[in-house]
């Protein structure tokens, strides 16, 4: 009896033939392509993955999202609205992206412009970073203090004569009423007016805001005290006497100061700006055709 007969494992039927068809098959070129073109579908799939480009929108992003949708509607956005939010968000990063992408950003004049204008803006935020110190605003204050004068001030009073009285004629209505007065009456009236009849302390910008520059340039070349006019005004005729007049003075450095911190960064700003420039111009070599110089 055969010892290896007793503890030998049944055989399943057709169980060989199975084992057989499996190795032809594996032994076959057809499959070693069909696995040799899987893994390599697999392969480009795995870095496609790892170089598919990312949008990351961060927390610090979507709040900014959200308070800028806050300001704009007045109230906070739902969940739903939230969502809203970031597709809009990526959306528009997707189009960018792609746009860049095609080169739909070339030739294109105001695309140029804005970016030209950011990379103004960033040399001028390396501007801000530093701050002037006293002796550096006072040299500019020194250098330029017609720019700190507070404008010349006049005291005047004048008579309204309006284009609308019952009476008619509101130009010679003035004209006589200014013959009066420089004769010494003072008991003339006019017309009622909406503004005030007389100004203790006013520029001669303030009056040229109110009542237009052929008014402001009457009262200016006035003499002290003496009527004259009739001067036009939008709202009709007018006489007037300026009493007084106080000339421009220079604000003193401290009233003025951040005025001057601005100007001084201005014209860093523009100082950094001109000098960035011409570096940058440096790293190219500009060419322009005669036709297109004369155009």
């Amino acid at each position: 009896m055969n010892p290896d007969a007793d503890t030998a494992r049944p055989t399943r039927p057709g169980s060989g033939r199975i084992g057989q068809l499996a190795g032809r098959i594996l032994r076959e070129p057809l499959t070693h392509f069909a696995v040799i073109g899987l893994v390599l579908f697999l392969g480009v799939s795995v870095v496609k993955a790892v170089r598919q480009p990312v949008i990351r929108i961060d927390s610090e992003e979507l709040s900014q999202l959200i308070i800028y949708w806050e300001l704009q509607m007045q109230r906070p956005p739902s969940k739903d609205e939230i969502r809203g939010i970031v597709r809009e968000r990526v959306d528009e990063e997707i189009l960018s992206r792609e746009a860049l992408r095609l080169g739909l950003d070339r030739n294109d004049m105001i695309i140029r412009r804005r970016l030209a204008q950011k990379m103004s803006f960033a040399t001028e935020d390396l501007a801000e970073a530093v701050e002037p110190t006293d002796a550096e605003l006072r040299t500019l204050y020194n250098a330029h203090p017609g720019d700190y004068a507070a404008p010349p001030r006049m005291t005047l009073r004048h008579i309204f004569f309006s284009d609308d009285r019952a009476a008619g004629d509101a130009r010679g209505a003035a004209t006589r009423a200014l013959v009066q007065l420089q004769q010494g009456r003072t008991d003339i009236a006019g017309d009622p007016f909406v503004l005030a009849l007389t100004y203790a302390d006013i520029s001669p910008e303030a009056l040229d805001k109110d009542f237009g520059p052929d008014f402001a340039r009457a009262a200016a070349a006035a003499r002290l005290g003496d009527w004259t006019g009739p001067v036009r005004s939008a709202y009709g005729w007018h006489v007037l006497q300026v009493e007084a007049r106080n000339p421009a003075q220079v604000a003193p450095f401290a009233e003025v100061r951040t005025r001057v911190r601005e100007a001084w960064l201005a014209q860093r700003r523009e100082s950094m700006n001109a000098a960035s420039l011409e570096k940058l111009r440096k790293r190219y070599r500009i060419e322009i055709t005669e036709a297109e110089a004369q155009g």
